[in-house]
């Protein structure tokens, strides 16, 4: 009968009152790996409680198309989490876009798959948590991976829920972009999830597009229809509900029940019971905002909201992000996604219904490069395969060499906001392994109340550092664009040391919740000569002439966040660096689990859906190991 039936939803009516073995809070890409794994164990019950909804809708498996922030209600965008004022950022605020739904970050990230150098997961090792090396990941990796890209790879998996597909852009520009990536002395590279992968070169990506030329998610392979109705006499999915406060008592070390609340009616309050586990899987943000509304955090952090601390950890102490660099150039829209603004945008989305091709049915990305800045030779711009000692720089196993710097190559603009009149491409540098860290904290005792999020951009000087690095690099790459064979205008547009004309429109254009500090703030060259570019007297400067001054004040007026929050309740050894340990247990706690990105105690360099997927099903694997042949509480 499913099949001509809709998704199984409950709602936080429908569940009052109950008991269930198993309460997974959030049902976003982690909570529905989690859900579908703990199911398929027909002898158990399972709750999942969602804020946002199913809404599985046409435009939610448009690859390129939902990939629109600013669709809004039909992706089930979260676009009012904004992050405090940032000092290294002009005062700016980033707004910390999010996805609700059951499926999250999956309905609408770019859906690359990159598992992340071994190296990230050394570092992870060499941190005292020995049960997350690379050596142990790989298998789950495998277990998700259907890797049809790469149909003889003996290092890749083949028959996971998760299709990966490869693509190119139909564009002249990218031939020529390979050529100066070669020149700048950085090999081509088909598989970046191979663990025989130099740790540096340009890559083809792998992505998550079914053979009908339709997104992947968390829900189309977890926790789709089909799966849901199946299993719905033990699985049950509550949506539209938010859990509001654990009830857990520090001195038995047991969450015996969760308070929820009405994302329809909020005033309504609701409450489950748990036999066996808890298990919060409600990302960077709202994982730390549910612990310390239950009275889990540092000292002091409830308190003042009047809420009673029952244990004390560092929840939210940390939160680590890539952050990225818009570097633009101007080409014809015809080699660009601006190619969609015109008449032509109804054949893409007449290719993409009837045949499943088109633009429509790629990602915004198709290619990305890797560097580490301390492999850059300073004075060329070029990479230096090996360091002064004669160590290996490609050696991708070594902590050392994992790179912090990615560039990712699009075909539209890559800042937030339009850029109007102006057909773009992207070099898109990225701080991967940024040193700065921010925290969350509660700004209210509401659950429907955004917490307070301090953004660690640009918050020390070895970022700073490297985004300087990581612009001029970018720079080099696009100055050996215009100097091919290219045979188009492919002018420099939007970069440090250019007529900065439009940048100032654009941001003129700002919302005033960008801006809370007057532009007056920027930070300005001390030099007369210096403060006199952009206009006019200094124009179009290249990747050696442009001065630091120069990239500081560009970048803090338009970096931005890549959306990958992470490592606010961190896996550790010990409970005071730490909120979980490698059982993924929150500590003080026997029955209380975290599976998402918040656990991260180290940002792999990578795009995190595929680490965040590897954390659940682990989790799963755990949870399920606890509780093997024993009873219920």
């Amino acid at each position: 009968m499913w099949p001509f039936s809709s998704y199984p939803e409950r709602s936080p009516s429908e569940i009052d009152g109950k008991a269930f073995d198993y309460v997974i809070i959030g049902g976003g890409t982690a909570g529905c790996v989690v859900a579908s794994r703990l199911s398929e164990d027909r002898n158990v019950s399972i709750l999942i409680i969602e804020k946002g909804y199913v809404r599985d809708n046409v435009v939610s498996r448009m690859p390129l198309l939902s990939q629109n922030m600013f669709l809004g209600d039909v992706l089930q965008v979260q676009s009012n989490r904004w992050s405090e004022p940032i000092p290294g950022a002009n005062g700016r605020r980033n707004r910390l876009w999010a996805v609700e739904g059951i499926g999250g970050a999956t309905r609408m990230n770019g859906m690359l798959w990159t598992r992340g150098f071994p190296g990230d997961h050394a570092a992870w090792t060499e941190m005292g948590l020995e049960d997350w090396g690379y050596e142990q990941l790989e298998p789950y990796f495998r277990r998700i991976e259907n890797a049809i890209a790469h149909p003889n790879s003996k290092s890749r998996g083949h028959k996971g829920p998760i299709e990966l597909r490869q693509f190119s852009f139909p564009f002249a520009w990218t031939t020529f972009l390979d050529e100066a990536i070669r020149k700048v002395g950085l090999s081509h590279e088909k598989d970046i999830n191979d663990h025989m992968a130099p740790a540096m070169g340009s890559f083809r990506l792998d992505t998550a597009i079914d053979r009908h030329g339709s997104r992947i998610s968390a829900l189309t392979a977890y926790l789709d229809k089909a799966v849901a109705s199946e299993r719905s006499n033990h699985l049950t999915v509550c949506t539209g509900a938010v859990a509001s406060r654990l009830k857990a008592n520090a001195q038995t070390g047991l969450v015996t029940g969760v308070h929820i609340r009405s994302s329809k009616e909020p005033s309504r309050e609701f409450f489950v019971k748990v036999r066996r586990e808890v298990i919060v899987c409600s990302g960077a943000s709202c994982t730390p905002q549910l612990l310390l509304l239950s009275g889990i955090g540092p000292a002091g952090s409830s308190e003042k909201f009047g809420i009673p601390l029952i244990k004390e950890l560092p929840v939210g102490a940390t939160l680590f992000d890539h952050y990225s660099i818009p570097i633009m150039l101007e080409v014809p829209a015809k080699e660009t996604f601006h190619l969609l603004e015109t008449i032509w945008g109804i054949w893409h989305i007449l290719l993409w219904l009837f045949f499943g091709k088109g633009l429509l049915s790629l990602s915004s990305m198709a290619t990305t490069l890797y560097v580490r800045t301390g492999a850059i030779d300073r004075s060329t711009m070029t990479i230096k395969t090996h360091d002064e000692e004669g160590r290996n720089n490609l050696n991708a196993s070594l902590s050392c060499n994992v790179p912090d710097i990615e560039v990712m190559f699009m075909p539209n603009s890559s800042v937030e906001r339009a850029v109007k009149g102006h057909t773009l491409m992207s070099l898109y540098p990225t701080l991967v392994q940024p040193h700065g860290s921010g925290k969350v904290e509660l700004a209210s005792a509401d659950v429907f109340a955004q917490p307070r999020i301090t953004y660690p951009m640009f918050t020390n000087k070895h970022d700073i550092a490297s985004a300087r690095i990581a612009v001029r690099f970018s720079m080099k790459l696009a100055e050996e664009l215009q100097h091919s064979d290219y045979p188009y205008p492919s002018k420099l547009v939007f970069a440090p040391g250019q007529d900065l004309d439009i940048l100032e429109e654009w941001e003129r254009a700002a919302p005033i919740e960008y801006l809370p500090t007057p532009m007056s703030t920027h930070i300005v060259p001390e030099s007369k000569q210096d403060a006199a570019i952009g206009h006019g007297l200094q124009e179009n400067k290249t990747w050696k002439n442009v001065t630091d001054d120069e990239i500081d004040d560009y970048v803090r007026r338009v970096s931005h966040t890549s959306l990958h929050f992470s490592g606010t309740c961190p896996m550790s050894g010990d409970e005071r660096s730490g909120v979980v340990d490698q059982q993924l247990r929150v500590y003080g706690f026997s029955n209380l689990r975290i599976a998402d990105t918040s656990v991260f105690p180290k940002i792999p360099s990578c795009h995190t859906m595929a680490p965040v997927m590897v954390v659940a099903e682990r989790c799963a694997d755990l949870v399920k190991a606890t509780w093997d042949g024993k009873k219920s509480l």
